[in-house]
């Protein structure tokens, strides 16, 4: 154990250590230090005397002077319950006796009781209607950011609509002019690519070959061949046309 304290107070030298703590706390004077390095019977022996002197340890009181306020406003209420409940059995068997010395004894004690609980009543009405005045404060400050996060929250929504509907405008204006281009290009393929391509697939499937890429692959260059050769006979075709028709001019 002395060892443990040893190596304690060997780790924490600085201002914020246990004995800071206990002298902000009670005082420096009630603060009474023994040594861990000395013998443990010698510190028995020391907490001993201690105690003869300043008699047992005792908890801390942390009670601030607000909590006093509040305790002491808490007291003077309930000891003015005490009071007017004991002045009213008082008063309702004054009645009943029906004596009026004992009821004007009495109304002539009530007012010094009543001007001490009235003061009692201010001090804890303060205190009460500060803490209601606050707990309105800050139930108002919270309903308006509130309100505030929740309009932010609508203009944040009202732009990312807008947005997405922006987004998806220039998207379709992007699909269009892209359909718009491509029209071309899709036109020359299906006029001069789709039906040999087609026509290869079909056959393809009806021969099913081992290697079918190398078959496509010939089949189309077949087929090229084959449209290269009508290409030629027709401009040859043309070309004896005109010649004859040049003929039968002359």
């Amino acid at each position: 154990m002395a060892r443990r304290l040893k190596e304690y107070r060997a780790r924490n030298t600085d201002d914020s250590n246990m004995k800071e703590f206990f002298t902000e706390a009670v005082g420096y004077q009630n603060v009474l230090l023994i040594d861990s390095a000395q013998p443990g019977p010698e510190q028995l022996v020391k907490m001993r005397e201690i105690i003869e002197q300043k008699g047992k340890p005792c908890c801390i009181n942390m009670i601030t002077e607000e909590d006093k306020k509040f305790l002491l406003g808490l007291k003077k209420a309930a000891e003015k319950e005490a009071s007017a409940k004991a002045r009213a059995e008082a008063a309702a068997l004054a009645a009943e006796q029906e004596v009026p010395e004992a009821a004007e004894g009495e109304e002539e004690a009530k007012a010094p009781v009543d001007l001490e609980s009235e003061e009692e009543v201010d001090e804890l009405t303060v205190l009460i209607l500060n803490e209601e005045r606050e707990t309105a404060d800050r139930l108002a400050a919270e309903e308006i950011r509130k309100k505030q996060d929740a309009s932010e929250l609508e203009v944040r929504k009202t732009k990312d609509a807008k947005e997405a509907i922006k987004l998806e405008k220039l998207r379709d204006q992007e699909r269009d002019l892209l359909d718009q281009r491509s029209q071309p290009i899709r036109q020359y393929l299906m006029d001069n690519v789709v039906p040999h391509l087609t026509e290869g697939l079909i056959d393809l499937c009806k021969t099913i070959p081992d290697d079918p890429t190398d078959y496509l692959a010939n089949f189309l260059l077949a087929k090229a061949d084959e449209i290269d050769e009508k290409i030629i006979k027709e401009r040859e075709e043309a070309a004896a046309a005109k010649l004859e028709a040049k003929k039968l001019k002359f």
